[in-house]
């Protein structure tokens, strides 16, 4: 995001609770403002970034992950007297937050979703995942992406991944798994005010942080029209304003896709989308401050891009079979089509900064082996 306005003479003003964070270091980043933690701190971290605005003039603001964008969503009245805020309200914003209400929705658009239940106490899991069978997904009803997202193998692991994610999360779905096989897609859109389509990209995950069915570490722009078409109609039917992404995997059973849920916030693989030909952080800011720009058809599809730090490589030392892709694994690195993300001659200490503060963050009271244990639990 910040590269992207940049490098386009934009200034911009980077803010974020941590001091080591890699966007603060862009030679892109104009000025930097500290302010309290979205997912700790809510309320004040709105605070600040109002008494931000009220002192000094910026045209747009645009949160790029989930805890700040619905901490300032529900804010959207104050916000828009002093700045343009690109997304939706709150409320609007929970449609597709709340993964259940996500999934019904997707269901009624006609398209083709895991059968899925939500579940209000231990018994009802217990009931659910009898009919539903095993291996089974639990996850939150309230998420991000893969955050939460659990596979159950055994009927005896549901008590124990029940209170274990309830006590975390509150109310969960049970979901029918969809065997691993077939890939993960990525249709990620930008809708104007009117919710007409301004840009698509359909991206294919090659690899995947936790292995198997994680975030995107190593993905591929593709043209299949039909699979933007569902995902743009799906956002239709739900008056969609600003970006989103739209997530499917394909069931190897009969290859068909089948819908997983709607992100509702940026997405961490826009970097992928840049680099094939669709500039969502300048779209997104264009049609912020212009109130709509004209659409963008096309995009190319012989480009890869790599989260080598740190998606990638966590995703190779976790991978249960590391055999079948540690020749494309190394490849990667010697492949001209290959862009790695972060990492810019023009633009080096954000990549830098990662590198350092990866280990910095992994010594601190365990952090990193937690990290490592969610990982591990999440093999698909």
């Amino acid at each position: 995001m910040i590269r992207s306005l940049g490098a386009r003479g934009i200034r911009v003003t980077g803010a974020d609770a941590d001091h080591l964070s890699p966007g603060l270091f862009s030679r892109y980043c104009s000025r930097r403002v500290r302010c309290p933690r979205s997912r700790d701190h809510p309320d004040d971290f709105v605070r600040s970034v109002l008494r931000e605005l009220e002192e000094t003039h910026h045209d747009v603001i645009i949160p790029v992950g989930p805890r700040s964008l619905f901490a300032l969503a529900r804010r959207k009245r104050e916000l828009e007297e002093l700045t343009c805020f690109p997304f939706l309200d709150h409320d609007r914003l929970m449609l597709f937050r709340d993964k259940s209400r996500g999934a019904a929705v997707a269901r009624d658009c006609g398209l083709r979703i895991p059968e899925t239940h939500t579940a209000e106490s231990l018994a009802d899991a217990v009931k659910i995942a009898g009919r539903l069978g095993f291996p089974l997904i639990v996850k939150p009803c309230d998420s991000s992406s893969s955050e939460g997202l659990m596979r159950v193998k055994r009927p005896q692991d549901v008590g124990t991944e029940w209170e274990r994610l309830a006590g975390q999360y509150g109310a969960l779905i049970l979901q029918e798994y969809i065997p691993w096989g077939g890939m993960t897609y990525d249709v990620c859109v930008l809708m104007n005010a009117e919710s007409e389509p301004r840009a698509a990209f359909v991206g294919k995950r090659l690899r995947t942080c936790p292995p198997l069915a994680g975030m995107n570490a190593f993905g591929q722009g593709v043209d299949w029209p039909e699979l933007r078409d569902s995902a743009i109609a799906l956002l239709q039917s739900a008056n969609w304003y600003g970006p989103a992404q739209v997530e499917f995997r394909i069931d190897p059973r009969d290859g068909r896709p089948v819908f997983i849920e709607v992100n509702p916030h940026l997405w961490s693989s826009m970097f992928l989308a840049v680099e094939s030909g669709v500039d969502f952080p300048y779209l997104l800011y264009r049609m912020a401050v212009d109130g709509d720009v004209e659409p963008v058809n096309g995009y190319r599809t012989d480009v890869k891009a790599r989260w080598l730090i740190t998606e990638d490589l966590l995703g190779f030392v976790l991978h249960p079979r590391k055999r079948s892709i540690v020749r494309s694994w190394l490849g990667s690195f010697f492949d001209r089509s290959t862009k790695m993300y972060l990492l810019s001659h023009r633009d080096p200490l954000p990549a830098l900064v990662k590198l350092i503060s990866t280990p910095w963050y992994g010594l601190r009271a365990g952090r990193f082996r937690r990290a490592l244990g969610r990982h591990a639990r999440q093999r698909f």
